[in-house]
């Protein structure tokens, strides 16, 4: 009986230290895991395929956030490929909209790339931003004259995306417009508001009439007139 009860105390020991052991590994892991005093947990080493991972979740910037390579932002919003703000919405910019303070965040330069990479080669004669009653939105309507078709790509000037292309078959000769060149746009609003002052409300750039000229829509209260001026000559007229 002596016996017996030696072998099995010293069984029960060797149970109970294995025990003990498992119970200090798993003690050793969570140390390290909660960056405790082991010498892997001090380390600011990070590995290849989780170092990035862990500083994503920590500081909210990951590999694809951030500026993208084109220039856009990421894809939790900001500006997309065209220009536009993919957080911002149409309902942000109504009729009454002053361009000169508020503008859609799409510009000028952004639509007439995005219209010429629709349509293509061709002579750009006519850029306009207006506020399109039936979609309640304000949209860019740049024109392309290709060969005898003249195209109409009409943007939303909010999202930069295409809402048309609308053309026609023309026997027109147009002459090609430039936004910088030979006045650009801050330049001509400039010299139209010093002829009217008022809320800028819609304005387009166009070849018409032999002539290069911007024309603004400037409204004073309710009442709104067309100031024009010629991009060559910087003539101001009041319609």
């Amino acid at each position: 009986m002596t016996t017996r009860r030696g072998l099995w105390s010293k069984a029960a020991l060797v149970a109970t230290s294995g025990i003990l052991a498992v119970g200090a590994v798993g003690c050793s892991s969570d140390s390290d895991d909660s960056g405790g005093g082991a010498d892997d947990g001090a380390s600011t080493t990070q590995s290849d395929a989780g170092g990035d991972e862990g500083m994503s979740g920590a500081s909210g910037s990951s590999d694809s956030g951030g500026a993208s390579d084109s220039g856009g932002a990421s894809d939790s919003g900001g500006a997309s490929d065209a220009g536009g703000d993919t957080s911002a919405s149409a309902d942000d910019y109504g009729p009454d909209t002053d361009l000169r303070t508020d503008a859609p965040p799409v510009q000028a330069e952004d639509a007439v790339e995005t219209a010429q990479g629709e349509v293509g080669d061709g002579t750009l004669h006519a850029v306009e931003l207006d506020y399109d009653e039936s979609d309640s939105a304000w949209q860019w309507d740049v024109k392309i004259l290709a060969g005898t078709t003249d195209h109409k790509v009409v943007i939303d000037a909010v999202t930069g995306e295409v809402v048309a292309d609308e053309s026609e078959t023309t026997d027109d000769q147009e002459k090609a417009i430039d936004l910088n060149d030979p006045m650009t746009y801050d330049d001509a609003l400039k010299a139209a508001t010093a002829e009217r002052d008022g809320e800028l409300r819609g304005w387009k750039l166009e070849y018409d009439d032999g002539m290069i000229q911007y024309q603004f829509d400037i409204a004073d209260g309710a009442d709104e007139q067309e100031v024009t001026v010629d991009a060559e000559t910087g003539d101001v007229t009041v319609d």
